[in-house]
């Protein structure tokens, strides 16, 4: 569990960068909003602001070589590799049952929680805010978001020497998906609170 601390520590930089943006960004977006006759309220540029701290901390974490942001914590300059030095592995499923294995039999759960549920979980914001966010939400805008964004992270992390995995692609597809069906909780169990995020 201290590793998946570590990483959200990681991400609170860059999240505080996207809340920058989305600062810029804003008063663009609501002139833009203004003329064709509509307003963001507070909920929607909330729920917004959320969102891209979230992406902004995924992708300094994701498209950045292993251990970039720790060592900047540390103070320490960071090791910037060559290219093409992660391995690719595109064949599903046999990679990660195998690297499964091995963590369980050394007993290294950290591993376990980060590489499969943590791959779920890292997406499941994708999904929901897809649902969330959208004109006319649909589970398939979710999936597809997740998907498009996985699969840039994996192939940008060729270009900064990290493993390119396609069961990466799928859990993080996986937590679009999921993610989505949290948004479909979120709507029937709380429909004010959703319309209040929506464009009015």
């Amino acid at each position: 569990m201290n590793s998946i601390l570590s990483y959200l520590v990681q991400m609170a930089f860059p999240a505080l960068l996207g809340a920058l943006v989305w600062l810029i960004w804003r008063p663009w977006r609501k002139k833009r909003l203004a003329a064709h006759g509509l307003i963001s309220g507070p909920f929607r540029e909330g729920a917004l602001l959320l969102f891209f701290m979230f992406l902004a901390g995924l992708l300094a974490l994701t498209l950045t070589p292993a251990g970039f942001w720790s060592s900047i914590l540390r103070g320490e300059r960071p090791h910037l590799p060559p290219a093409f030095q992660g391995g690719i592995n595109l064949v599903p499923v046999r990679e990660s049952m195998a690297l499964l294995r091995y963590y369980v039999r050394h007993g290294l759960w950290d591993a376990v929680w980060i590489n499969f549920p943590g791959n779920i979980a890292m997406f499941l914001p994708i999904g929901f805010f897809a649902g969330l966010l959208a004109d006319k939400p649909r589970w398939w805008k979710g999936v597809l978001s997740a998907f498009a964004l996985s699969f840039f992270i994996e192939f940008f992390q060729l270009f900064v020497s990290r493993g390119t995995d396609i069961d990466d692609l799928i859990l993080n597809t996986l937590g679009g998906l999921i993610g989505h069906w949290l948004f479909l909780l979120l709507r029937r169990g709380a429909p004010d609170f959703v319309k209040r995020c929506s464009k009015l």
